[in-house]
């Protein structure tokens, strides 16, 4: 039965009172005030609060700001650059991430139900979280209850719990009944008194506990966050070690802070959270666009990792809707059997869904006259109405018509029906007596069968490319159904999943979840925690796992998955608790958002690659300076000369640009097989040019060896950045030229030259120091050729 469970009702006497005009605007204010409405705690986005604290008030930006003023306190504006840079970076930031914030909240309204509530006599249409305790709401085929109720008034009502139950059967419901939230009319109509609202509400208690708070995992997130504890611990000791070296090696107690804070701003990666946040935002941005919510800025990284994909069948795979596929007459003409159908479905007061379908595709109805009916039932499966002079005709599910049908023919179209389903067909039976309706639910004993009407499921236009786009990128597909698994396999297989085939049904099958969820591609008749188990034992196999969704029933599944994705047809509720919504159903959406997220995540591990290769060498820088007591290379304008040219500038560029290979486990590895020695030789090249020029073979000055340090080590920050975006496309190739064409124009420029304190070597020592940087470069080239050819990182993630 899955999640239906038995909840206390109010006292009948509450129903009984209730006045048929609804509430006044007073009670309603009374009760929305006194806690009684149908608010529920809604899944969020950060405040504007909480976009600025994140974006601004960190460790590292702490730190920054801190060695910024002590710059502009004692030495020149111009060494401060560092921290007008950091403010430039976060307010890019800040504005993305509030752009993202504003597209989605304008997105999330489209979630929000709505319902027809009665009030002060009069029918309005309000949200669902206007709804009130003791509201009347008036209730008709398509609406979905809003909170918990009781049938006051009802007219044929029949809802589908399959979102509770996960049972595809309608259940008739009658005065004095209860109605649960998130349940749907199917058929008839009804006036309902809300009787629990907001977190009171039974969908509720089962949402709360699936709602436990745990963030999605992010590898990305969880990298960086490694890196930058290793960098924060490791920042005080060697900050202290160049306060040391430096104020003893300079000539004067300014000119060593300034040397020490140049040492320090190196080590901070200052913006590589910032560039992460920036891009997610961006995804979201993007995907928001096309009518898809991100709840959660890591599930855009999430299902760009996955390799299982779980689906339903219906709302997924199948709109939910059917159309009239054949008529196959048995024991009539098929102008006869139109006529039977046509004339039963203008005789139906309240028209079942197949009736709905089956109408329009039978012509206009014969002048019959219509003397009796027996409304379809959930309970019987089938309806039927007499007509004067026709006798009664009966259509209905065909194992319940057929049993009251003898002869010959019954075995041949038991046949058939069962052919037809395998081929994921509904059919229905068609059948006919002399005898005039009875009364009850008996069916007359000379009743036969007359022709099968054969419907079929509207199977999703873009489900076919969607699922070939997933097969085409190694990510499995399987498909947990509540249905009979014979018809799910069969629309699988008519769709293309490979190994449709293999299909179990879970309600009789004695093999272990464990052993099917990764040998079965079908699953059918599953329970809802057989959902969830499914999704568990395929994570134990290893796997990573998206759920799609639509029902209550879903919710511990989804909740469960890596990523959970909700369609648009999904109840408030299981909205609530996925990291993505399709808010216009369409199952070709998710081809887009993994995209998206491949794209996040190979541009932030280049990214992360540049700033953590910063990181290594500017450790090295002060360990060694620190150690040999020599005045440090650099002055802080350097540095943010380097940093801007070689990190800053392509790391924004670089978190735009698309990619399509699959997102590989192992991030920070990969990442530190690579910045480890290229920011090794990196240091080592620059230190040797530095020494180089200091020594008594050039002679150079002080600010001669430190233009030297910002040269070499700017010609090598290039070459590296060319390693990760190798082989070049054109844009590539752009930005590439235009960051050596900028550092060209620096250097030449006089002005420039001045405001960066670079002081030029002669043309004979230029060329020295120059021929330095160059082997550097061969040996940083056969340094980095040498570690793919070790395996230490694979050739697709970092250029060739």
């Amino acid at each position: 039965m899955g999640y239906r469970r038995k909840v206390s009702a109010p006292p009948l006497a509450h129903v009984l009172t209730a006045r048929p005009s609804g509430l006044t605007n007073a009670e309603v204010a009374e009760r929305h005030a006194s806690g009684r409405g149908n608010t529920l705690p809604g899944r969020e986005g950060r405040t504007i609060a909480e976009i600025l604290r994140a974006n601004l008030l960190t460790r590292f930006n702490a730190i920054i700001a801190i060695l910024a003023l002590t710059i502009l306190v004692v030495g020149s504006p111009i060494d401060a650059l560092f921290g007008v840079i950091l403010v430039i970076n976060a307010a890019i930031g800040i504005v993305q991430e509030l752009a993202a914030k504003r597209a989605l909240d304008r997105l999330q309204v489209q979630i929000a139900p709505t319902i027809t509530v009665v009030r002060n006599s009069v029918e309005v249409v309000v949200a669902a979280a206007d709804i009130v305790q003791d509201d009347i709401i008036r209730l008709r085929a398509g609406d979905q209850l809003p909170a918990d109720g009781r049938v006051i008034d009802a007219d044929g009502l029949e809802t589908d719990e399959s979102a509770l139950t996960g049972e595809a059967d309608p259940v008739a419901k009658k005065i004095d009944d209860e109605v649960l939230a998130g349940s749907a009319v199917v058929a008839g109509s009804a006036d309902v008194l809300i009787t629990r609202v907001g977190n009171d509400a039974w969908i509720q208690q089962l949402v709360m506990q699936a709602r436990t708070y745990s963030p999605t995992h992010s590898e990305l997130r969880k990298g960086v966050d490694r890196m930058l504890r290793v960098i924060g611990w490791a920042l005080v000791p060697l900050t202290a070690l160049l306060l040391w070296s430096q104020l003893r090696a300079a000539r004067s107690t300014k000119d060593g802070l300034v040397s020490a804070i140049a040492g320090v701003v190196g080590l901070v990666p200052q913006g590589l959270v910032l560039m992460i946040s920036l891009a997610m935002a961006t995804a979201v941005r993007r995907l928001a666009a096309n009518h898809v919510v991100v709840q959660e800025l890591q599930a855009v990284e999430g299902l760009a990792r996955i390799d299982v994909l779980c689906i339903d069948k219906t709302g997924t795979l199948t709109t939910g809707r059917t159309s009239l596929d054949s008529l196959e007459p048995l024991g009539t003409t098929l102008d006869e059997l139109r006529q039977a159908l046509a004339a039963m479905a203008k005789a139906e007061p309240s028209p079942t869904a197949a009736m709905l379908t089956i109408a329009p595709a039978v012509g206009d109805p014969p002048p019959w006259i219509s003397t009796s009916q027996v409304a379809f039932s959930s309970a019987r499966k089938w309806s039927a109405t007499s007509f004067d002079g026709h006798g009664t005709w009966f259509i209905g599910a065909p194992e319940m018509l057929l049993a009251g049908c003898s002869g010959p023919a019954v075995v041949a179209v038991s046949a058939r029906v069962n052919e037809l389903a395998a081929q994921a067909k509904r059919v229905l039976l068609v059948a006919h007596t002399d005898r005039a309706l009875a009364g009850g639910d008996a069916l007359p004993a000379d009743v036969q069968p007359m022709g099968l009407v054969v419907l079929a499921e509207e199977v999703r236009s873009d489900a076919a490319a969607t699922l070939a786009y997933f097969a085409h990128q190694g990510v499995e597909v399987k498909v947990i159904s509540g249905d009979n698994p014979t018809t799910v396999s069969a629309v699988a297989t008519q769709l293309g999943i490979e190994g449709a085939d293999k299909f179990a049904d879970l309600r009789s099958t004695t093999t272990s979840i464990e052993e099917l969820a990764t040998s079965t591609t079908v699953f059918g008749r599953v329970s809802p925690e057989q959902k969830q188990e499914i999704v568990k034992a395929l994570q134990r196999a290893g796997h990573v796992v998206a759920m799609t969704g639509d029902g209550v029933n879903d919710i511990p599944a989804l909740k469960a998955a890596d990523i959970g994705i909700a369609m648009d047809t999904a109840t408030a509720a299981t909205k609530a608790v996925a990291q993505l919504v399709l808010l216009d159903g369409r199952f070709d959406r998710l081809p887009g958002v993994v995209d998206e997220g491949r794209r996040v995540v190979a541009n932030m591990e280049r990214v992360s690659s540049l700033f953590v290769s910063k990181s290594v060498y500017a450790a090295i820088f002060a360990l060694i300076i620190g150690v040999s007591g020599a005045v440090f290379p650099f002055l802080p304008r350097h540095l943010s000369l380097v940093s801007e040219l070689t990190v800053g500038i392509p790391a924004f560029v670089l978190s735009f640009r698309n990619a399509d290979a699959r997102t590989q486990p192992g991030y920070l590895g990969r990442v530190l097989r690579f910045a480890v020695p290229a920011g090794l030789m990196a240091a080592t090249v620059t230190l040797v040019s530095y020494w180089l020029v200091r020594s008594t073979i050039i002679d150079g000055t002080l600010n001669q060896g430190r233009s030297a340090s910002t040269l070499a080590l700017g010609s090598v920050g290039l070459w590296l950045l060319y390693r990760l975006v190798r082989p070049l496309d054109r844009f590539e190739g752009v930005l590439l030229g235009g960051l050596i064409a900028m550092a060209a124009a620096i250097i030449a420029v006089p002005f420039s030259r001045r405001f960066y304190a670079l002081d030029l070597l002669p043309i004979t020592d230029a060329l020295a120091a120059g021929g330095v940087t160059a082997l550097g470069i061969v040996l940083v080239e056969l340094t980095l050729r040498r570690g793919h050819r070790m395996r230490l990182y694979p050739q697709e993630s970092f250029g060739g």
